[in-house]
């Protein structure tokens, strides 16, 4: 059936109804009627459809889909190209990207070619890209651009794209998204791309390269590729490396992967799913057909709204609608289209009762679909024919014409075609960039152009916060986009941005249920805040109008069977600014221009070092548009060291972006040296000169400031520009009323505005926690507890305020604080004061003249550092022309009023920089030895307490190593060493919390290990004095009883005594830590021990200093011994130098003679090394007592041996004791005779190396008294006593081990 007879009949059935309804008006039955047009509406839509859908122009391509979308260009040696029709015309372009996708079944060394364009009058490449040895290859204007050597897999996907611009000197690459650098290669016929513009009307070829002669083109043979192409495209502008990434899956808009873009000849394209490319954004084209069966035509908007609702219930639930245009097919046309061979009335009642249209629909698919699964999806569903549920219309698409395009933005411009499309007003467009409503924090972006519309519709835009409760189970991320799509009519408002709020951020005022964290809770219900922007189109410009009616959209119950919504307390705002104003922008990376923007839209800015890379920034479409942060991470840095400063340019729009710069460069820098600190303070100063200080320019300014002061730098030399920088900050502000406060960690600034005539008093304190968070300003207030410091001003003041008239601004008082002593250097008069508090000032900004000599004095009260209870400080300021004009400390002018040990009161009569010194008589060090010694004591402390306990358990573990009383005296010392170490270490944690009593027992506690340690070095010296100068006629009975009560019963009543004297002796003491950087108003520094200084040198240095003089008295008279016997002994058992030394170290250590480096520290020259020494020795003194007693004694590794080692390294019991005298069982007895001439200290009991020798031959030996040698403090703790006879070589060798 050819066109005209299949139309012929159609008419024929319209011509039967119109008669029977003319017949069925005289009938009275109406169900008669009702009959009839089901039966015709039937008919007629069975004969519609079929003629439609066979007429030539539908059926020509009813299997074959426009879109080439998932196929792909499978090129092999038999098929291998493909090429641009003719009738695809390329412009001449001067900026251009081209993306495509390749995957290469083989990779040769000899060149091979992607695609290539030509242009008939030029002899090389216009453009191209193809590979060789290893490398792609891209051509442009017969320049040749290579990458380097690039391992391009095999049967792998990869996406490539191409961009250039006329304002660059080369083309871009980029593969997968990442630019990849390339360079030039030597060519005959070099050109440079900034002079030139892509050749038109050119040639394009897929997978080979070619020439053109005489307008054909030839195939270059043994060129070709052997892979897949896919999604060729191309676009006639520069993509920045954002958009290449982000929009990868997009059509082109010059080359399109469709079907009548490409002459495939023989090499039809192939499906292939691996490759998939996933999209939110589509365009859908289609023509349609409504027939009505009511003899009314059917105009635009109501074909419009026809095509709205059939897309809504053909489309799936994923798919949202944004807009939906109907664009009538012109007259002409139309009646050309169905023109029949007789000319009657009926032709033309049909024309008037059938209806062509065009629809334009833009799309939004939640989440993403692969775009060629969704064109299949979109063509499935649209072939269906659609009847309305009146039953009075017939819709039918045109097949042929539905086609689905990817596209970068939502264009709501009404675009008529000016051939087959009525004429309409002209519409003029913008575009601004807003994110997809399925994305929540930190989406990616998209394009979406807003309509300027024509004169009688207008455009509003508006932010809405709505608060939902969602009752079942679902994700909020995902409902809440599908609910405001099925709220909101999709004709007037589309959905811009939608944002999760946090919980902080949410407003409940009648919250009765349990709250979630972005997903619904147990019992399936959550409460969820949000908020979005909204575009609305209306003919309305009643603003209320429009708010009332999307709030009625939005208070609507939703319900989809397993999830019902409810919204509440919605708020709508007008957006009234729609783009971010110029700016300039001045960062680490360099200087950025961002141009207007409209809101909504991403701007782009070249990379000041690199060109060829870009950096974007948003403008956030909100209540309050505003420019967001911008994303650099593309851009190499211009300023990447404190040095690149001195190339920046401060200027009064850049000042605030200088001073971001400048905090990001001290992140990075604990410690800055002189230059660095004269860069950065100039810097500040510029800043400051150009720049109008509002609060925030001047906290961010006061945040820089005091990350200086909170640095490990050397600051002496920049006191006096930082004071004076700190002044300028609060000179300068504007924008404020009345008063202002900057504060930051290290230093505060307030700020009062005063009426001369009305200036009485003004006060100023600052609040503190000590816990290191920004200092707490308060103004007229009386100082409370944790108050640090406080000045109060008088009312003779007035007088020097400056003379107030219209043109000046009304009389300024500016209040410091600083919280940072370091910043303030001590002159070298002044080395035995410290500065024992805070650093407070007062000034007038254009003082009419100098501030001094006030009739009142200006009252200054600060909280001291240091626990003062001597009541030595001093009343000073700091005098910036001291010390050759970097300031010092004076007094002249200020006295003390009062002092207690926690605060001072200080009058002076003038204004400035006002602290108070503090003379201490332990002379401070210098913070950083300080620390150093700090890490060296805990360090020592804690090796000491590791070591001593394995000294006592090992004394403890073994009992033949505790039999004689020098062993249990060593036990004794040790246990004293470790209670002092244990109790030094865990001190300044258990003076934390802050308890009193709990810091009175651990100072009483360490007091008394400290004395228990002195004791027992003591009995070490007396117990040696016994057994090596009285050797004879002394005994002692119960030796080690008497020895327990002297050396653990002196401290404690020491100790008891002191606190019956005075119960405030022990406590907290606060110290400076020595970390050069200052923490603020920090408490860590507090140290339980002895506040009272005579308690303290009466009970510990005096104590000491008296054990240790009679233990070096013991000490000399030992080596005097020693050396004796050394004379005495035969001339073969005379030892080593090197043992000598063991044993003086021996007994150095156990005497505790280490300790007397401290009497030497006091004012010495050499103060810093003593006190090196003092922290070495000491600490480590229970590691030496370890090395010495235990691991350098033979009978101690031997016990060792036998009871904790396996295999070769054991020891048998029997091996041991079998062959050491020294150490071995009892000894038989020798004669009573002797035993009786021999009385000793020590118990018969003992196993020392002192044991009578059972040797047969000993009644022979030489009567000689003998001494043992030094060698015994070496191998042995065990002091032997006197022996009468002499000891040949074998008993000689056991003292040795």
């Amino acid at each position: 059936m050819e066109g005209g007879e299949h139309l012929q009949v159609i008419f024929y059935y319209m011509f039967y109804y119109s008669s029977a309804s003319c017949y069925i008006t005289t009938c009275t039955d109406l169900f008669c009627f009702r009959l009839e047009m089901i039966f015709f509406q039937k008919q007629l839509a069975a004969f519609l459809t079929l003629s439609l859908l066979r007429s030539p122009a539908w059926a020509e391509k009813r299997d074959i889909p426009l879109s080439l979308w998932g196929k792909v260009a499978d090129l092999t040696t038999g098929c291998s190209h493909w090429k641009l029709k003719p009738q695809v015309s390329i412009p001449a372009l001067e900026e251009l990207t081209v993306c495509l996708n390749v995957k290469l079944k083989v990779q040769g060394f000899l060149p091979w070619t992607i695609f290539m364009y030509r242009h008939p009058e030029v002899q090389y490449a216009e453009l191209g890209m193809g590979g060789k040895e290893g490398r792609l290859v891209v051509w442009m204007f017969g320049e040749e651009w290579t990458t380097p050597l690039i391992n391009l897999q095999l049967w792998r996907w990869y996406t490539l794209c191409v961009t250039w611009s006329h304002t660059k000197d080369r083309p871009t690459l980029y593969i997968n998204g990442s630019l990849v650098n390339i360079t030039a290669a030597h060519t005959s016929t070099p050109i440079a791309p900034p002079c030139c513009q892509l050749a038109p009307n050119g040639s394009l070829t897929l997978g080979v390269g070619h020439a053109v002669y005489d307008g054909n083109i030839d195939i270059i043979p043994y060129r070709g590729m052997l892979g897949k192409i896919s999604l060729f495209r191309m676009w006639g502008r520069e993509r920045s490396e954002e958009e290449v990434t982000s929009l990868s899956c997009t059509e082109g808009d010059l080359v399109k992967w469709e079907w009548d873009n490409w002459d495939t000849a023989s090499c039809d394209p192939v499906s292939d799913t691996s490759l998939q490319c996933e999209w939110s954004f589509y365009e859908v084209n289609l023509q349609f057909v409504i027939v009505r069966y009511d003899k009314n035509t059917t105009e635009p908007y109501t074909a419009r709204d026809i095509a709205h609702y059939w897309l809504r219930q053909v489309l799936p639930k994923e798919i949202y609608l944004h807009k939906v245009y109907a664009f009538e097919v012109t007259r002409s046309n139309t009646e050309e289209h169905i023109k029949t061979p007789s000319g009657d009335g009926l032709t033309r009642w049909a024309t008037e009762n059938i209806s062509r249209f065009r629809c334009l629909a833009y799309t939004n698919v939640i989440p993403k679909w692969d775009v060629a699964a969704l064109q299949r999806e979109m063509y499935n569903d649209l072939s269906n024919n659609y009847t309305d549920p009146s039953g009075l219309l017939l819709l039918l698409a045109d097949t042929s014409t539905i086609y689905t395009t990817p596209v970068e933005s939502f264009s709501l411009t009404t675009i008529i075609p000016p051939v087959v499309m009525t004429g309409s007003s002209p519409i003029t467009t913008s575009t601004i960039k807003t994110t997809s409503a399925s994305t929540f924090t930190q989406p990616a972006t998209t394009t979406h152009t807003i309509t300027r519309t024509p004169a009688n519709v207008s455009e509003l835009y508006f932010e809405v916060k709505v608060n939902v409760s969602i009752t079942g189970d679902c994700d909020p991320r995902q409902i809440l986009p599908t609910w405001l799509n099925m709220s909101l009519p999709d004709d007037l408002m589309m959905v811009l941005d939608l944002q999760l709020l946090p919980k902080a951020e949410r407003r409940h005022p009648e919250r009765k249920y349990r709250q979630t964290s972005n997903q619904v809770s147990k019992d399936g219900f959550s409460r969820e805040s949000f908020i979005f922007q909204v575009q609305v189109s209306t003919q309305q410009s009643d603003t209320t109008e429009m708010i009332d009616r999307l709030r009625q959209c939005l208070l609507m119950p939703y319900d989809n069977g397993s999830v019902s919504i409810a919204a509440e307390h919605v708020q709508i705002s007008r957006i009234l600014v729609l783009q971010c104003d110029a700016e300039a922008q001045q960062t680490l990376k360099g200087l950025f221009m961002w141009p207007d923007t409209t809101g909504g839209k991403h701007a782009t800015c070249a990379c000041p070092k690199n060109s060829r890379r870009s950096a974007t920034r948003l403008c956030k479409l909100s209540q309050w548009t505003r420019w967001m942060e911008p994303n650099l991470e593309d851009c190499p840095p211009v300023v990447e060291t404190i040095p690149d400063l001195d190339h920046v340019e401060v200027t009064s729009g850049t000042g605030f972006d200088v001073v971001e710069m400048i905090e990001d460069l001290l992140r990075n820098h604990s410690n800055l040296i002189y230059k660095e600190l004269v860069t950065v303070l100039n810097k500040l100063k510029d800043i400051i000169r150009v720049s109008v200080v509002t609060p925030d320019l001047g906290q961010a300014l006061i945040n820089v400031i005091s990350n200086i002061l909170e640095s490990d730098s050397n600051l002496g030399p920049f006191t006096n520009t930082i004071l004076n920088l700190t002044e300028e900050v609060g000179d300068k502000m504007v924008g404020y009323e009345g008063s202002y406060t900057l504060s930051a960690r290290a230093l505060a600034i307030s700020v009062v505005d005063v009426v001369p005539a009305q200036f009485s008093s003004l006060s100023f304190g600052v609040l503190s926690d000590w816990t290191g968070t920004n200092p707490e300003i308060f103004i007229n207030r009386y100082p409370s507890d944790g108050t640090v410091a406080f000045i109060s001003l008088p009312s003779v003041l007035q007088d020097t305020f400056p003379q107030h008239d219209l043109n000046q601004y009304r009389p300024r008082i500016q209040f410091q604080f600083y919280a940072n002593p370091l910043l303030f250097k001590l002159q070298r008069e002044q080395r035995k004061a410290v500065l024992n508090t805070f650093v407070v000032s007062a000034s007038v900004t254009n003082a009419s003249s100098p501030i001094k000599d006030l009739r009142e004095d200006v009252k200054i009260m600060l909280h001291h550092l240091q626990h003062n209870a001597h009541d030595k400080v001093q009343c000073v300021y700091w005098n910036f022309n001291k010390n050759k004009g970097h300031g010092g400390w004076d007094d002249h002018g200020c006295r003390k009023y009062n002092s207690t040990p926690d605060y001072t009161t200080c009058l002076c009569d003038h204004l400035t920089h006002f602290g108070v010194l503090l003379d201490v008589s332990r002379t401070q060090l210098d913070p950083v030895h300080e620390q150093i010694l700090t890490i060296i004591t805990y360090v020592g402390c804690g090796v000491s307490s590791l070591f001593l306990g394995v000294t006592v358990v090992t004394y403890l573990a073994f009992e033949k190593l505790r039999r004689d009383y020098p062993s249990k005296i060593l036990i004794n010392l040790s246990l004293a060493l470790l209670g002092l170490n244990l109790v030094f270490l865990v001190n300044s944690w258990l003076s934390s919390w802050g308890l009193y009593g709990l810091c009175v027992a651990a100072a009483s506690t360490l007091h008394y290990f400290l004395l228990a340690s002195f004791t027992w070095m003591g009995l070490e010296a007396v117990n040696m004095y016994f057994a090596l100068v009285k050797v004879f006629n002394v005994y002692v009975p119960s030796y080690i009883l008497k020895f327990c009560a002297l050396g653990w019963g002196i401290p404690l009543v020491i100790c008891i005594l002191v606190l019956i004297v005075n119960r405030d002796a022990y406590g907290p003491d606060l110290y400076t830590d020595g970390e050069s950087t200052f923490e603020s108003l920090d408490n860590s520094g507090t140290f339980c021990w002895l506040q009272d200084d005579v308690a303290y040198f009466v009970s510990v240095v005096a104590y000491a200093g008296l054990i240790f003089l009679f233990n070096i008295g013991v000490f000399v008279v030992v080596l005097i011994q020693i050396r004796r016997m050394r004379f005495n002994s035969p001339a073969g058992t005379r030892r080593g130098l090197l043992q000598d030394l063991k044993g003086v170290a021996s007994l150095t250590f156990l005497l505790g003679l280490t300790w007397t480096v401290g009497f030497l520290n006091w004012d010495s020259k050499a103060r810093i090394v003593l006190l090196y020494l003092f922290a070495i020795l000491n600490t480590l003194q229970g590691f030496f007592v370890f090395l010495f007693h235990c691991l350098m004694k033979e009978n101690v590794r031997k016990q060792w041996r036998i009871y904790l080692c396996f295999g070769r390294f054991r020891l048998e019991e029997h091996s041991e004791w079998s062959n050491s005298a020294s150490v071995g069982v009892l000894a038989k007895p020798r004669e009573k005779f002797l035993r009786a001439a021999i009385p000793s200290v020590r118990s018969v009991k003992s196993n020392s190396t002192d044991s009578t020798s059972a040797s047969s031959d000993s009644s022979q030996r030489d009567s000689s008294c003998r001494r043992p040698n030094l060698d015994l403090f070496v191998t042995s703790l065990v002091l032997p006593r006197a022996q009468t006879g002499a000891l040949d070589k074998e008993d000689l060798s056991s003292y040795r081990g």
